[in-house]
């Protein structure tokens, strides 16, 4: 089951409602809508709860034999013994259920129906009950009549029903068996359709087929979200020669005859009224009468509304069900076709439509068609409908005539751009390989087709492929300065994501930006100068202010590049890798809603990778893990190997991060055998980093060390190259074995980089630097140290590097005997990684806390918590008090958080009450905030 979350909390809901007589919920929708998923599961339900279930499953075809459904609900429960009946009760039970010997007396009716009430009441004394009836609809008259006789007698027994019913309209009446009881007993549900990632998820698991995004949307729109008719169609698909990517949707002969009768029904006017609407993507009433004529039109247009065809909104036009719409259009030959086309052409406002039309009206090469179509897919392109623009341009390239060679290669080009852009990678491929064949394309056009091949690969599954076509490219481009500029962007992105060579990679970008400044084009400079930004940073030149405002000047220019190419993608992972998280998670979140805007798919996974961990920052698990399942199955759907390796990887070091190690170690598997595959090394060691730390976790250092192989040798600290990020963890762990010259060697390899560090950076090697003092006995210089760390990651609004921090600072203030000052440091880590939920490291710093005794204060607060209740009891804001006690919001939160809980109240109203009744008294929010330097933030 995908996507019923909503009508399973409404189910269970109404299961865990106090019983007080009978209550029925039913489920109403569509056929296949789902009703007989989410009610399986809910019978699933009722054993647990202590209900005694009686199921009954009619259908259509036992609709007209009786009392089947009384049998199927009652045979089991007269096997056993009941209450006393009468002698014509019992009579009357056993004859209808042919139960014993059959009699010649007739059934008494009421005998009957007063054994059936006579049944369920005493069942309900012994345990509660539930009847539960699939396509309550088809259940026989004879047993619903008896049934709804009992149901409205019983007044206070302990009674469910569970129904489902099949409605086309919906919310619809209850069916009959529950039609006598009173509108506050019956909660009624509707099934909707579901969603279209839920779809995926659904074709995925059932089917094994996993869609483009532009074909998953056809199957979407096609079905209405239907699963049964999603999965009909998706069968259809992967039976036939073509495969599932063809672009043609085809309606299986099971849908088409649900729907093909109504269409055959109608009068001629109203039959051809719904061809000319299904081949509107809008159909009006004034486009009908264009093509029609307004009397034929009305006409027909009354009859489809009749028939429950179409309906209509004004002037607007829709079909009931959109398989309507496929059937009607199947019924065209070729000929009748290419002729509506080219009358709805003529007969249609919008350029976009009228393009679309002039194209389908087309059965061989015509220039002016083709060149409007080109103009009608870049419109497209630029409204955010990459899957539309592709299509168009597609059949552009197709109308183009031969002897324009040119002309019908670009528009090939640039419909695998688009199709790149809507996801479908392995069609972008295949157009253009096949383009590349042809032998009369000139240098430039073939460089340019390189270029998206090259582009195509990295995305996709080969970044050292990708490397050499863009060298043969970049040969090809001689004298083309925009396309060399690309081409050189994106062989430094490969020099960047496989971690080799950074020098020519840099070379590359910088390249490429002074072309782009010569050429002086905004749209040029705004596609580059965020990837220039990025290189200078990474090679250890400190953040560029200039750049960045010059960068954000640019932003009206962006709106063609996909987000991931957008300056602030640059621009906000400089940010995160500085410290400034906020602005991090903001651009990124931004850069999100831009891609979902656009239909982004290139870009969709990865970002969806990076906001995840911001959720995870927030306190939001589960939205993060949501986040990363979605980002998942489009990187699958699109064969973006890059971006399954982005996603794996991000998915690893969430769940290292809680401390999940089976889930970590598992899915870090995968990222491995990915970036093995793709070369897509860019992210490996910061997995690698997160897999050591769950290893330090869980007291294991030689695996951490193990993890960090290559990174933990001085003679591999790759100052400039994303290693060194993992270094310091590596630190840490040969600090555990007490190998602590090779931690010294390791760690001071990066502290004589002599460039940029970046700020994270800067307080990881510190931190290392602090435990390693510890641990050499150095104590006051490492409190020293860890304290100027600590104030560095509560800047940086970070709670998973704070607590870390902290975590530390417990062990070294442990060392140096300040019992408060390590209680302190355990107490606010141990509340930072529990709403982080990475309970795992939680219980590492109460383990600590165990060797020196824990306190707490009044009605058993720690000092800390103490301290911020009193400061938010006073009215100041989370932000506030942070400011005032130099911790971050989300530190504060966790706090107040625990406060709540020790003085057993649920809100900020209720604090000042609350330490009243403790008798502590409200701080004064006037008061001036303790002096950080005169007081280290950790003492109490």
């Amino acid at each position: 089951m995908v996507d019923r979350e909503a009508e399973r909390r409404l189910v269970a809901s109404f299961l865990d409602a106090p019983d007080a007589g009978v209550r029925a919920l039913v489920l109403q929708g569509a056929a296949g809508i789902g009703k007989t998923t989410i009610w399986q599961a809910a019978i699933d339900d009722v054993a647990v709860r202590g209900r005694r279930l009686l199921v009954t499953r009619p259908s259509e075809a036992e609709a007209r034999l009786p009392f089947v459904g009384l049998h199927d609900l009652l045979a089991e429960v007269l096997d056993e013994p009941v209450a006393i009946l009468s002698p014509p009760q019992q009579a009357a039970i056993d004859g209808a259920l042919m139960r014993g010997i059959a009699s010649d007396a007739p059934i008494q009716p009421l005998a009957l129906s007063l054994a059936v009430l006579e049944v369920l009441r005493s069942a309900s004394a012994k345990q509660p009950l539930a009847i539960a009836i699939d396509d309550a609809q088809w259940l026989d008259d004879s047993s619903a009549s008896v049934l709804r006789f009992a149901l409205r007698r019983l007044e206070h027994e302990p009674i469910v029903v569970l129904a489902t019913h099949r409605a086309a309209e919906v919310p619809a009446p209850p069916p009959a068996v529950l039609a006598d009881l009173a509108a506050d007993r019956v909660t009624r549900v509707v099934v909707r359709g579901l969603a279209r990632e839920a779809l995926d998820q659904l074709l995925d698991v059932i089917l094994g087929l996993r869609l483009a995004p532009t074909a998953l949307g056809r199957v979407h729109r096609a079905a209405a979200g239907n699963p049964l008719h999603a999965l009909e169609i998706g069968r259809a698909l992967l039976a036939r020669p073509t495969g599932p990517s063809d672009d043609a949707l085809p309606v299986p002969e099971s849908l088409g005859g649900l729907v093909a009768g109504r269409l055959v029904a109608l009068p001629e006017a109203g039959r051809d009224v719904a061809v000319v609407a299904s081949a509107l993507s809008q159909p009006t009433r004034i486009v009908i009468e264009r093509v029609l004529g307004a009397d034929v039109a009305r006409a027909g247009i009354e009859a489809a509304r009749a028939a429950g065809v179409l309906d209509a909104d004004g002037e607007t036009l829709r079909f009931t069900h959109p398989l309507l719409a496929a059937e009607a259009y199947a019924t065209l030959g070729d000929a009748s076709r290419h002729d509506l086309h080219r009358r709805l052409a003529d007969a249609v406002f919008e350029p976009d439509e009228h393009a679309r039309h002039l194209a389908l009206s087309a059965s061989g090469p015509d220039a002016d068609v083709a060149a409007s179509l080109a103009i009608a897919a870049d419109r497209a392109h630029r409204r955010g409908a990459p899957d539309a623009a592709a299509e168009l341009a597609e059949r552009a390239a197709e109308l183009t005539p031969t002897d324009a060679v040119a002309d019908r290669l670009g528009r090939v080009g640039a419909a695998a751009r688009f199709h790149l852009l809507a996801g479908d990678i392995a069609r972008a491929r295949c157009l253009l390989e096949e383009a590349l064949t042809d032998a009369g394309a000139t240098a430039t056009v073939r460089a340019e087709l390189l270029h998206g091949l090259a582009l195509v690969r990295m995305l996709g599954d080969d970044f050292v492929a990708a490397s050499v076509i863009a060298e043969e490219a970049l040969a090809a481009a001689e004298g083309d300065a925009e396309l060399t500029i690309r081409l050189r962007m994106l062989l430094a992105g490969v020099s960047y994501v496989t971690g080799e060579d950074w020098k020519a990679g840099a070379a590359h970008a910088a390249e490429a930006m002074r072309i782009a400044d010569e050429l002086g084009d905004p749209r040029v400079v705004a596609a580059t100068i965020g990837h220039h930004a990025t290189w200078r940073f990474v090679t250890g030149h400190t953040p560029d202010s200039e750049l960045e405002q010059r960068a954000a000047d640019l932003a009206p220019y962006t709106d063609h590049l996909r987000a991931l190419d957008r300056p602030e993608h640059d621009f906000a992972a400089i940010a995160l890798a500085e410290g400034d998280t906020r602005t991090a998670a903001a651009r990124v979140r931004t850069l999100l809603a831009a891609a979902e805007d656009a239909g982004d798919y290139t870009s969709l996974p990865f970002l969806l990778s990076n906001a995840a961990m911001f959720d995870w920052l927030a306190g939001d698990l589960a939205l993060a893990r949501e986040r990363l399942d979605r980002a998942e199955r489009l990187a699958d759907a699109t064969e973006q190997g890059a971006a399954r390796a982005h996603v794996l990887a991000y998915r690893a070091r969430l769940e290292a991060r809680v401390g999940d190690a089976e889930a970590a170690r598992a899915v870090a598997t995968r990222a491995f055998d990915v970036i093995a595959a793709t070369g897509w090394r860019v992210g490996e060691w910061a997995v690698r980093a997160d897999l050591a730390l769950l290893e330090l976790s869980v007291g294991d250092p030689a695996a951490a060390v193990a993890m960090l192989a290559d990174a933990a040798a001085p003679t591999r600290p790759d100052a400039t190259g994303r290693r060194r990020w993992s270094i310091p963890v590596a630190v840490h762990a040969l600090i555990g074995l007490g190998r602590h010259d090779e931690a010294e060697a390791l760690l001071g390899s990066l502290e004589r980089y002599r460039g940029h560090v970046p700020g994270r950076l800067r307080a990881d090697i510190l931190r290392a630097r602090a435990r390693l003092l510890a641990a050499t006995g150095s104590i006051d210089a490492a409190e020293e140290a860890i304290g100027e760390v600590e104030a560095r990651h509560r800047d940086m609004d970070d709670p998973w590097e704070l607590a870390r921090t902290l975590l530390v600072a417990g062990e070294i203030h442990r060392r140096a005997r300040r019992r408060a000052a390590a209680r302190r440091a355990l107490l606010e880590a141990a509340d930072l990684f529990a709403g982080l939920g990475a309970e795992r490291w939680s219980e590492t710093a109460r383990e600590q806390l165990g060797r020196i005794g824990q306190h707490r204060d009044s009605d058993g607060l720690t000092p800390a918590q103490l301290e911020v209740a009193q400061l938010a009891a006073s009215g100041l804001t989370n932000r506030e008090v942070g400011d005032r006690l130099f911790m971050s919001p989300h530190t504060v939160e966790a706090h107040l958080s625990q406060a709540y809980r020790a003085l057993a109240i649920r809100s900020r109203v209720e604090l000042a009450a609350a330490l009243s009744r403790a008798g502590v008294g409200v701080r004064d929010s006037e008061a001036p905030a303790r002096d950080s330097a005169a007081t280290p933030p950790l003492e109490v």
